[in-house]
């Protein structure tokens, strides 16, 4: 069986088109990753110079690497369009482009080494690469929390319960609910354990129902234990709280600190307790279709630049157009997810919609450039 020179050339020519793209990607993350790692670690410098727990520049140096980590998710579409663009660019400039087009290659046929080398790169990141940023990301919030904050997350949940912890000048209070009913913002089976700012026990209060109200603790059917004192039985006690079900809610682990494989039991953990998991799902699902949102940027960036053109002015505007295309995209579904997790936007709507548009955008212009070619 004869192969063709088309087959040959084309084969050959996908496997140029991957290694350019795959060496121009490692360049462009690096020279990014590079430049946040020293605007983190200025800024950390400036912030632990006044704290004298922190004396070794090696820490810091430890903590401007955990920092940047937060940052990669937000690189990586960048850097995907950023590749796509200055791959496409780069063979135009040395006429590449036209001997490929010129062999009969589609603008698809051209980009799939591109879209290839995502889907492989989604495959690590899905596997490898998320679960250790997520590792790192929620070991610095944590690391954040207690050094720059001077003190530990307020909320923690799990299969025994919600856990809370609220402070005042006078005291510390660590309180554990069985569960949570969001419509009248009460907790049930609420115990409260009261300590001095030395970590001296001073009472547990059980409560039956706690109802969260402004600034007050309001319980229902209340059980009051003293050290070396009597067991004292009220219908209602209230304390005072500088808690509130926003904080409370806006204070549960941030999707980004956990792995994409932990989040969908996280989430049932939330709905369990009565607290909303939007934020969570929302998440889940864009990150989820992110290949998706990948492709659709390659063929936005590749559909105004694979096409060859004879002047420095023409290739400027259609490369400035790609850039704004791709900044408008990029803040019309940031607009759409952040609706989203604000619970003005369905949940599928908010997580769906951003990939799908980019995607269908990236293919009409491909089809559009290759139509006026």
């Amino acid at each position: 069986m004869k192969i063709s020179s088309f087959n040959i050339f084309d084969r050959e020519f996908e496997k140029y088109l991957f290694k350019k793209f795959i060496k121009n990607f490692i360049y462009f993350i690096s020279i990014s990753l590079l430049i946040v790692f020293l605007v983190e670690f200025t800024e950390l410098l400036r912030r632990t110079s006044e704290i004298a727990s922190i004396s070794s520049i090696f820490y810091v140096l430890y903590l401007a690497f955990l920092k940047i980590t937060e940052s990669i998710n937000f690189l990586i579409p960048i850097a995907i369009f950023g590749t796509t663009m200055i791959t496409c660019r780069t063979l135009n400039k040395h006429r590449e482009m036209v001997i490929a087009q010129n062999a009969g290659l589609s603008s698809f046929k051209i980009l799939y080494p591109f879209i290839f080398f995502t889907i492989l790169f989604c495959a690590f990141y899905f596997t490898i690469l998320n679960p250790f940023l997520s590792h790192a990301t929620n070991s610095y919030q944590k690391i954040e929390q207690e050094i720059f904050r001077g003190k530990l997350s307020k909320t923690a949940i799990s299969k025994s319960g919600i856990w809370l912890r609220q402070g005042s000048e006078n005291n510390k209070i660590v309180i554990k609910a069985a569960n949570f009913l969001p419509e009248e913002s009460l907790f049930k089976n609420a115990t409260f354990y009261i300590y001095t700012k030395k970590n001296n026990f001073v009472e547990r209060i059980d409560a039956e129902i706690a109802k969260l109200e402004k600034n007050f603790w309001i319980m229902k059917n209340v059980i009051i234990n003293k050290p070396n004192k009597r067991v004292i039985k009220i219908d209602e006690y209230t304390l005072k709280t500088n808690l509130s079900i926003k904080k409370i809610e806006n204070s549960f682990l941030d999707p980004q600190s956990l792995s994409i494989w932990k989040i969908p039991n996280f989430i049932l953990l939330l709905k369990e307790s009565g607290f909303s998991a939007t934020k969570h799902q929302v998440y889940l699902y864009k990150t989820i279709l992110l290949p998706v949102y990948l492709i659709g940027l390659i063929l936005i960036a590749g559909s105004f630049t694979i096409k060859f053109t004879k002047t420095k002015a023409k290739t400027f505007i259609l490369i400035l157009m790609g850039v704004v295309t791709g900044f408008l995209i990029h803040v019309v579904g940031e607009t759409i997810y952040s609706l989203g997790l604000a619970n003005k936007l369905n949940t599928w709507v908010a997580s769906l919609s951003p990939s799908i548009i980019t995607i269908m955008i990236g293919g009409f212009f491909v089809i559009h450039f290759e139509k006026t070619n």
